[in-house]
């Protein structure tokens, strides 16, 4: 080859070169605004759990300070107090992740804005006027403008959150229009190298005719959309460096538009998700969305979504299979230890089973029958418990790639934040259900027990003494017999009004603190129970809540347990006071199905602290509460001084 030649060819290849390298500037450039696309959808699913974390927090203010309007009970006033001091982080953070978009910052101004007015202008101003027995903080109107308020505020936070999902929606469109670019970049890029491939091997059609019009049909097929198409390197010299290139070009290619799609479509399925879980759709919506979305973006011929039950059992709450895998749309059972699900609620972490040839079991056998070869899960954690689990098998001729429990763990990380926000909102619902329940039963009880005892003595007392008036006038009935009625009706119905008051608050308790009411307690129960309770005294509600965790899961131990001793213990450690009442019954007891212990765990979410019962059948039961103690706490807040 000459001089010439040699010159122009180097010539053409570093024009080559240089259209290539546009090609994957400009495709590269793509893929970084298909990411940039993703991260702000993502940044709008931020924004909208902040802003409804902001939102149940000015609910938790309104009705803690109605509540204590209506009742003048403090307690209605530690979520409010809990809602004004988490406030300003939330509003901060609202205003943080909202900077940079103008309208929704300066939406988000003006609400958290509003809600501070809302607290400084109003809730505490009347808060602090029915402190100080200011009968008008309590009046319909006072309360009527605190219900218009908070409804302007929700109705702020309503546009708010109805924009973000606009924005939400149109940075999708966005992020499926940048990957339509990167695909037609990466298209013309192609095109373009192989116009100046087909130039160049005709300007060397008489010098290397064979190799150049073998490049040119590969170059066809490559533009044709055949990316897996490459040159037999048996060329030397210039010749085998343009079959290396070519090689090298469509592999890189090849690759770029694979990681390109696969990341699109993977993209997508997630914002399908992250979709439905702003819009809080019902959990069997999203359960068989997820699945279906796990299932197709992996190829996987199976793919079930699996939750923990509190028995140890693993029920399907959602699932799908492809062509010949029998699948049932729903089961309940406990995990072998030979299925993904028992793996990963054995370690809590993502497991895997390349094949089920070596393992024993009623579920390999299956797998094996229906042709699985592999199985993936991936762990689901809610609130930092193992929740469940998603599953996703595929038969003998798929193979499975090795960042599989990776791609999956996003799809958990969105199923988590689903279940936790509806958890959330259900408790809430329930916990507030359940406190105007008692609080109604409470009120009945004790009209009930004044009306049908101490009342009827005190009236009895009454239609006695005026017997004896009349006897007096009359001078001719016993007298002194009517008046020594009177007087034991009184004293009854004054043993009753005392035997009332320490049904609502032992009298031990409020005069000696939690160990004296203890004490007196244990001594009326009928079972050896061992006390090791702290005799420092701490606030009233602290005490009242620890003496009735106490005396709840005693009741449930003498009525249900079958034991033959018991353990109380309620110390102070870490800044809480930790009580724990033990026995060695029949166990099997849970929390939802004690109303007590149901009220006692919302009393002390109340404190913010938390309650749990842990009994396994034949295994004993354990009721534990944990009860921060305020820094204010002392002999001041006891006493009242």
């Amino acid at each position: 080859m000459d001089g010439g030649l040699t010159r122009r060819t180097v010539v053409a290849s570093g024009l080559l070169a240089v259209l290539i390298a546009a090609a994957f500037a400009i495709l590269w450039d793509a893929i970084a605004e298909e990411r940039a696309s993703a991260t702000r959808a993502t940044r709008s699913q931020a924004v909208l759990t902040v802003a409804n974390r902001l939102e149940l927090l000015v609910l938790d203010l309104e009705t803690g300070q109605r509540g204590f309007l209506i009742t003048h009970e403090e307690r209605f006033l530690e979520p409010w107090e809990a809602a004004r001091s988490a406030f300003p982080a939330a509003s901060a953070e609202l205003l943080q992740i909202t900077a940079g978009v103008s309208a929704q910052e300066q939406r988000a101004r003006r609400i958290t804005a509003g809600v501070a007015s809302y607290v400084r202008d109003y809730s505490v101003p009347l808060v602090g006027a029915a402190q100080l027995r200011d009968a008008s903080a309590s009046s319909a109107a006072s309360l009527d403008e605190g219900k218009r308020r908070v409804d302007a505020i929700r109705g702020g936070f309503a546009g708010f959150i109805a924009a973000e999902r606009r924005l939400l929606v149109a940075r999708e469109h966005r992020s499926n229009s940048d990957a339509q670019r990167a695909i037609a970049a990466a298209a013309v890029g192609l095109g373009g190298s192989v116009v100046l491939i087909v130039l160049f091997a005709g300007y060397l059609a008489r010098a290397i005719v064979l190799p150049v019009r073998r490049a040119a049909v590969m170059a066809g097929r490559l533009a044709g959309g055949d990316l897996s198409t490459r040159m037999p390197e048996t060329g030397v010299g210039e010749v085998g460096a343009l079959e290396r290139a070519f090689n090298r070009m469509g592999g890189s290619l090849e690759a770029s538009r694979d990681e390109l799609r696969l990341l699109a479509e993977e993209q997508a399925a997630l914002r399908r998700v992250a979709t439905l879980v702003a819009r809080a759709v019902p959990a069997s919506e999203l359960f068989d969305a997820v699945a279906a979305e796990v299932g197709g973006l992996l190829g996987a011929d199976a793919t079930s979504l699996v939750r923990y039950e509190a028995d140890g059992k693993t029920t399907s709450v959602a699932g799908g299979s492809g062509p010949g895998i029998r699948m049932p749309a729903s089961w309940s059972c406990l995990p072998p230890t030979d299925t993904v699900a028992g793996l990963v609620l054995a370690s809590g972490s993502p497991a895997r089973l390349d094949s089920f040839e070596a393992v024993d079991g009623p579920v390999a056998a299956a797998a094996r029958e229906q042709g699985i070869r592999c199985s993936v899960g991936a762990p689901i954690v809610v609130g930092g418990g193992l929740w469940g689990v998603i599953v996703s098998s595929w038969k003998q001729d798929r193979e499975v790639s090795h960042d599989t429990e990776a791609r999956m763990a996003e799809f958990t990380e969105l199923v988590a934040t689903a279940i936790a926000n509806a958890d959330g909102r259900d408790e809430l619902a329930a916990s507030r259900a359940r406190v105007l329940t008692t609080a109604d039963e409470t009120r009945r009880r004790i009209q009930r027990d004044l009306h049908d005892g101490a009342q009827q003595r005190l009236v009895h007392t009454v239609i006695t003494l005026q017997l004896a008036r009349r006897a007096l006038s009359d001078g001719d009935r016993p007298a002194r017999a009517l008046v020594e009625e009177a007087l034991a009706h009184a004293q009854e119905a004054n043993a009753e009004l005392r035997e009332l008051a320490n049904g609502i608050l032992p009298a031990a308790l409020r005069r000696g603190g939690l160990r004296a009411g203890i004490e007196t307690l244990i001594s009326r129960v009928r079972l050896p129970v061992s006390v090791d309770v702290t005799a420092e005294r701490l606030p009233p509600a602290l005490e009242a809540t620890a003496y009735f965790v106490v005396a709840e899961a005693l009741t449930n131990t003498v009525k249900h347990a079958h034991a033959h001793r018991a353990q109380v213990r309620a110390v102070i450690e870490s800044g809480a006071l930790r009580v724990e009442v033990r026995d060695e019954g029949v166990g099997g007891a849970r929390l939802q199905d004690s109303s007590g212990l149901l009220g006692l765990h919302d009393r002390a979410a109340a404190l913010g602290g938390e309650l749990r019962v842990d009994s396994p059948p034949g295994g004993g039961t354990v009721v534990a509460a944990t009860l921060p103690i305020p820094r204010w706490s002392g002999q001041a807040a006891i006493t009242g001084a």
